[in-house]
């Protein structure tokens, strides 16, 4: 019984596995039938065949743009702007210098002349701006812009605005025409190879042979310099000759009264002359042998230097009475006469003699010693 009841159990269970095994591969096969066969409607669109060039602004490289109209006239009024570009074939990359002149009347506002801002896909290189007044009294604003393109084929400067308030308050635009030109490849036409590289930049190698030629002439100088101090050196050393003593002040007055005498002012009748150059004479002998400033002073200021100087009272007597006659003839318009001339003249030898200075004379061996009045004065 026990065994019958097993072979049952394990009966029933291979028919239980057999109809599992069925009935997944009756799923599987039902739920391939089910997926719906792809429909013209639903299969997906080709793909659009990919544009053979880029676009360009708002066209396609290697076709022009469609035509731009300007915006505003060229011209409103007293207001006209114009363009001017330097080029119209390039290469990529090369600048286009586009020169923009706005005229306009003095008492026009502009507003808005900004063509920097316009420039859509063209690279701005650079951007120069000036102002000048017209011989007619109009006003001209100048733009200079180099610009650059990069993509190949027909292209265009774009139109450029400025606005701007006339003397009546009234608002308005002038705008220029776009310019054609045309950015060309740096190949040759068909050539896709890249090209070579070129070959390094040689640099100038300054010349060596003039700093060679300067360091010799230093090196010569310097040891001609050296030598001739090593010579100067070496030399016995010269004794330098005494300097000649000054020359008394007597002996200078008395050369300068003979030259005086000598001038032959008496015998032409310059007599205020003689006078002049004789006090003069006076004035730079007691300079010399007192040391007092006689330049520009009177006689009586000569006097009290000449005292402060100790100079002995019959020194003084005869300074003044020199003095004195020298005076009426400079400013008191005397006219002396021949006699009196010459007097002048020996008073001024005779007072050089009393007041010059003495060598004291040996006598016996012994110094002599003379009195104050046989030395008239001497210090």
């Amino acid at each position: 019984m026990t065994g019958l009841s097993a072979a049952r159990r394990m009966a029933g269970a291979g028919r239980f596995a057999i109809t599992s095994l069925g009935l997944a591969l009756l799923l599987t096969s039902t739920a391939r039938g089910a997926a719906p066969a792809p429909s013209p409607a639903s299969s997906p669109a080709p793909a659009a065949p990919a544009s053979r060039t880029a676009p360009y602004g708002g066209g396609a490289a290697g076709l022009p743009k469609p035509e731009e109209t300007p915006a505003a006239p060229a011209q409103a009024g007293g207001v006209r702007i114009e363009v001017v570009a330097d080029r119209k074939t390039v290469t990529v990359g090369d600048p286009i210098t586009v020169t923009l002149r706005l005229f306009h009347p003095p008492d026009v506002r502009v507003t808005s002349f900004d063509p920097e801002r316009s420039l859509g896909d063209l690279a701005l290189l650079g951007r120069e701006s000036s102002q000048t007044k017209l011989p007619d009294g109009r006003e001209q604003e100048t733009r200079v812009l180099r610009v650059a393109g990069y993509r190949l084929g027909p292209s265009r400067i774009p139109s450029f605005e400025a606005s701007f308030v006339d003397a009546s308050g009234r608002e308005a635009k002038v705008a220029t025409a776009p310019v054609p030109f045309t950015v060309g490849s740096v190949l040759a036409e068909g050539d896709t190879r890249p090209a070579d590289i070129k070959n390094p930049a040689v640099m100038p190698v300054p010349p060596l042979w003039p700093w060679i030629a300067v360091a010799a002439a230093a090196i010569a100088a310097l040891a001609i310099w050296l030598w001739r101090r090593r010579r100067a050196r070496g030399a016995p050393a010269v004794a330098a000759a005494p300097a000649a003593p000054p020359r008394p002040a007597h002996e200078i007055a008395y050369a300068e009264l003979e030259r005086l005498l000598a001038s032959g002012l008496l015998e032409k009748g310059r007599v205020k002359e003689f006078y002049i150059e004789l006090a003069e004479i006076a004035r730079r002998y007691f300079e010399a042998r007192f040391g007092v400033d006689t330049f520009e002073r009177t006689t009586a200021e000569i006097l009290e230097a000449l005292r402060l100087a100790r100079l002995p009272a019959k020194g003084m007597a005869l300074t003044a009475e020199f003095f004195g006659s020298c005076d009426l003839v400079k400013f008191a318009k005397h006219i002396p006469s021949s006699d009196d001339s010459r007097a002048a003249v020996e008073k001024a030898y005779h007072l050089v003699d009393e007041t010059r200075r003495r060598e004291a004379a040996p006598s016996d061996g012994l110094p002599a010693v003379a009195s104050g009045a046989a030395l008239g004065g001497a210090r």
